[in-house]
């Protein structure tokens, strides 16, 4: 058998990746008294509705039948508040899975890709994969996908186009003439990927209705959401797709794993759905404890990229590493932007006012100045 850690076996886009590690998560904390505070992974503070269990709890007794491999009712509900046709909501294990998937039936050996930089990891390790160039292409300047920089970036072997809106790290929003640059400028016979993993935020802080945008496209697009974010699902792992015409959700579906999202998913999703006054209440908390979190922050005299996701970041004076390993100390869990080129900055994902407090607290004592 090979040595520990040798890949010589494996296919040469594996062999190019780096050294996988994985994030911590809350099954590495199972003494509830020993947990940190988790701002780190952009997950909701808040338990979601609960409707939620109550659905749940009723759905055991098919624990031994497969799930429902198309996901009727909830692509129907979902159907019914997009006007996205139920046959072009295709479902993933995360939206993640989704987004590898739109490289599985885009990119072959030798072609290109461009993805947002500095951005999600995923669109770039999922081309590289697929044995494909990604393109980088810079943000704006205020953290949001640049549709200038994004078509200038197309070249003739270029398959996939990615956005995502508001992007993670930065948590900037892409305006709606942005968006539309984008969805008209990309050719006709390139798949458009547009990242919607924050969009209740984003649509919760003014801004634009992508879906309505995208219509206007001749060529192929999707765009990929989650429970994950807004709803408070992250363990149950259901991401969708919309597809912009019935091509890309059977490309889709040819590609994607069979029984991706269990039983229990879907139903827990529906019931969250179901239950729209429970998240506007959520975003209307995790938007006001964000302004709080930025504030404390430029208090601190950082600079502060706007944000209209459930996250926050910050340039800090030197390297993010070790404020990470700092906060770490003190137990709160953030995470650095993960890119070359922003080696300074750090996002935070909203939490409490109590993780908030913490977070304030914690870079005070660490740059040297008083907390506000």
């Amino acid at each position: 058998m090979s040595g520990d850690g040798d890949l010589s076996w494996a296919a040469a886009p594996i062999r190019s990746l780096p050294p996988y590690r994985g994030p911590v998560t809350l099954a590495d904390f199972p003494d509830p008294t020993r947990r940190p505070r988790l701002v780190h992974l952009n997950e909701s503070p808040y338990a979601p509705s609960p409707r939620v269990a109550a659905a749940i709890a009723e759905a055991t007794r098919d624990l031994n039948r497969y799930p429902d491999i198309s996901g009727r009712g909830l692509a129907a509900a979902i159907g019914a508040s997009t006007g996205i046709a139920p046959g072009r909501v295709v479902f993933g294990c995360g939206s993640d899975e989704l987004i590898h998937f739109a490289t599985v039936i885009a990119l072959a050996a030798g072609d290109a890709a461009v993805v947002p930089a500095p951005s999600f990891p995923r669109y770039a390790l999922s081309a590289r994969l697929a044995g494909a160039q990604p393109v980088r292409a810079r943000l704006d300047a205020g953290g949001a996908c640049d549709p200038d920089a994004l078509l200038a970036a197309i070249g003739p072997r270029t398959r996939l186009v990615v956005c995502c809106t508001p992007n993670p790290p930065s948590g900037g929003m892409m305006s709606a003439q942005a968006l539309r640059a984008v969805a008209m400028g990309v050719p006709d016979d390139v798949l458009l990927l547009v990242d919607e993993a924050y969009c209740e935020f984003g649509l919760h802080a003014g801004g634009p209705d992508a879906l309505e945008i995208l219509r206007d496209r001749r060529g192929p697009w999707m765009s990929t959401r989650t429970f994950s974010k807004a709803h408070a699902l992250a363990a149950l792992r259901v991401g969708y797709a919309l597809c912009g015409d019935d091509s890309v959700a059977e490309a889709l579906r040819r590609a994607k794993l069979q029984f991706n999202v269990p039983t229990l998913s879907q139903i827990g999703a529906l019931a969250a759905l179901g239950d729209p006054a429970h998240l506007r209440r959520m975003l209307d908390r995790i938007a006001a404890e964000r302004t709080r979190l930025a504030e404390g922050l430029a208090a601190l005299g950082l600079k502060i990229w706007p944000s209209a996701a459930n996250f926050v970041s910050c340039v800090l004076p030197g390297l993010a590493a070790p404020a990470m390993a700092a906060l770490e100390d003190r137990g709160i869990l953030v995470r650095d932007w993960r890119d070359p080129d922003h080696l300074n900055e750090l996002r935070i994902g909203v939490g409490t006012a109590a993780d908030t407090d913490a977070v304030v607290a914690a870079l005070a004592a660490y740059l040297g100045v008083r907390a506000p």
